[in-house]
């Protein structure tokens, strides 16, 4: 099901010739009438009225009792409009837009009616999800895993200030990690500071950016700036004596942006320049760990093959930026396409962006080779409707030239579909086809076919690539019960893929890949964002081995991004004009 709403009508003070004008508190003409006014109708987290089971009622109320609902100061510091000042049916759906945005408020509607003088009383819905976790991470993924112990608040004291304490276990992955965030850092500016310790040593990162407010913002600034030592992982999938090979990688990045946005709110125009100091390198020797092993490392017992050691190149760069995009969006309203009842506000139309810029060795330190390069990079997405079903697209490349040649060429795309029909509400057809891959890196970069985000019934590290094709298949189908209380759902599935060798080490051509298999889907409570999976997953075809069972959140979700996992952690210039 999907709803249009009007984020598609005049812009800020267009004139309705047919109306008369009422002044507004600055004197300004209200064709439209004036907002006479706001009220805020802020709800918790649980309705204890959507069940009749006494004792679950109460345990609504309870735990309604422990959670603080966000502060009406901050609801009313989001709107873009306040008492007095002209409707602007643009400005109400904006408001209610960045509202939907923050992902501790499970829905967030604004709706509006004329009063007896012409004006326009709005009504200001939320609703919170619930912002206090105490996860202590346990999965079952091949196995059982108790991953994560993790304490955070989203949304502390009402305020929208995200607070966390995270240790996490996963494989390579072993960390300690404290968090600070607020989207209101001297009025809307969002500020982050994170700091930790992992196994391969610490890192901190800080980050201030203004973003471009909605559609009506024509500035954004941001500044960054990150350091940190961790491993990469390479899956030698059973090629040699030792599972992975671990190698440890230190990233300094420093981060200066500005952007400008020229034209109308829905089709604008945007510039930008970025400023940025990036150093790599790769302290130690590179280790192995045996049958994943990875608290008993041992050093890498002979040679580094050419492969490996080409992408092992340290550096150091400082490089300037500029971007350029068009942004061409509408929104509309969607129910139950993530999540089993969530309400999703999408973007539909088109963005496309291109960065380019030139490296040079400027304040390199002792030791770390400075690089001169030319660099380039391309985005570009869709969202388009066709009848009640939506169909999304995106792609990323990168690419830089050092000496004459190209390096570090990467690319995925992904097109997704949610295929709907009116007379069969309860199902979604989720559809998603990827591609990826990369050339002649010199950072380390490993795709791999299996795990929780590949062909679900392999393993993790199962089939390591240099370029790789996914296909999934869903049916998501929405229970009627029970009822307000929760929201309950199935799911049958098929994922298809591959990989081919490419450039990088230790890779396989896998052959096509695929599995089948069925899961039940869970949110609590009704129209929340957070849906658990528990999935069953068989092999099909050649390689076979034994059922997987895996218990998740939802993986593939629009509000996310479709991106490819493996891609992301290898690129060098992560910024484009989309991110402003």
């Amino acid at each position: 099901m999907c709803v249009g709403i009007a984020l598609t009508a005049s812009a800020p003070g267009a004139q309705v010739a047919a109306q008369v004008a009422t002044p507004g508190v600055d004197g300004t003409a209200c064709t439209q009438g004036v907002v006479s006014a706001v009220e805020l109708d802020r709800r918790p987290v649980f309705d204890p009225e959507s069940t009749r089971i006494g004792a679950l009622a109460w345990t609504f109320r309870f735990l309604n009792l422990l959670h603080v609902t966000t502060a009406a100061s901050f609801i009313r510091g989001e709107l873009l409009f306040e008492v007095g000042d002209c409707f602007d049916p643009f400005l109400v759906s904006e408001s209610e837009r960045l509202l939907d945005d923050y992902r501790f408020l499970a829905r967030a509607i604004i709706s509006s009616e004329e009063d007896e003088t012409g004006g326009h009383q709005l009504v200001v819905q939320t609703i919170d999800q619930w912002s206090t976790q105490v996860d202590l991470g346990v999965t079952y993924d091949d196995g059982l895993n108790f991953e994560r112990l993790e304490v955070t608040e989203q949304n502390f004291l009402g305020r929208g200030i995200f607070a966390e304490f995270t240790r996490f276990e996963r494989r390579e992955i072993k960390t300690r990690t404290f968090g600070l965030a607020t989207p209101r850092f001297f009025g809307r500016a969002d500020a982050s500071i994170a700091l930790g310790q992992g196994r391969a040593g610490d890192f901190f990162n800080e980050f201030v950016r203004y973003p471009f407010i909605g559609e009506t913002g024509s500035f954004s600034l941001r500044q960054g700036y990150g350091r940190g030592t961790d491993y990469f992982a390479y899956s030698t999938d059973g090629t040699e004596a030792f599972s992975q090979v671990l190698v440890r990688q230190f990233r300094e990045v420093a981060e200066v942006s500005a952007a400008r946005r020229f034209r109308d709110p829905g089709n604008s125009i945007i510039a930008g320049v970025t400023l940025t100091r990036d150093v790599t390198r790769f302290p130690g020797v590179p280790q192995v760990a045996v049958a994943d092993n990875f608290d008993e490392l041992q050093p890498f017992p002979s040679t580094l093959p050419a492969s490996l050691a080409d992408q092992l190149r340290p550096s150091a760069s400082t490089r300037v930026a500029l971007h350029l995009g068009t942004r061409r969006y509408r929104y509309v309203e969607y129910f139950g396409l993530d999540g089993i009842t969530e309400r999703l506000l999408v973007n539909l139309g088109l963005f496309a962006g291109v960065t380019i810029g030139r490296g040079f060795d400027l304040l390199a330190p002792d030791g770390v080779p400075g690089v001169e390069d030319y660099f380039g990079r391309a985005h570009v997405n869709f969202g388009a409707p066709l009848g009640s079903s939506l169909f999304h697209g995106a792609m990323t490349v990168e690419s830089r030239r050092e000496s004459g040649a190209f390096r570090d060429v990467l690319a995925d795309a992904d097109l997704v579909a949610y295929l709907r029909n009116d007379g069969l509400q309860s199902h979604t057809l989720f559809v998603r086809g990827s591609v990826a891959g990369g050339w002649k890196a010199s950072l380390p970069f490993q795709l791999s076919l299996g795990g929780r985000q590949g062909v679900r019934s392999l393993v993790e590290d199962r089939f390591p690539g240099g370029r790789m094709a996914r296909f999934v298949v869903e049916d998501r189908i929405a229970f009627p019960w029970p009822g307000r209380s929760a929201d309950l759902g199935m799911t049958a599935f098929a994922d298809m893929g591959r990989v081919w060798p490419g450039d990088v080490p230790y890779a396989l051509d896998s052959g096509w890949q695929a599995a089948v298999g069925f899961g039940l889907r869970l949110g609590l409570p009704t129209g929340t964002r957070n849906v658990w999976r528990a999935d069953m997953a068989f092999p099909v075809g050649p390689t076979g081995g034994s059922p997987i069972f895996r218990f998740s959140f939802e993986l593939n979700r629009l509000r996310s991004g479709f991106l490819t996992p493996d891609v992301f952690r290898s690129r060098r210039f992560g910024l484009g004009a989309e991110h402003f």
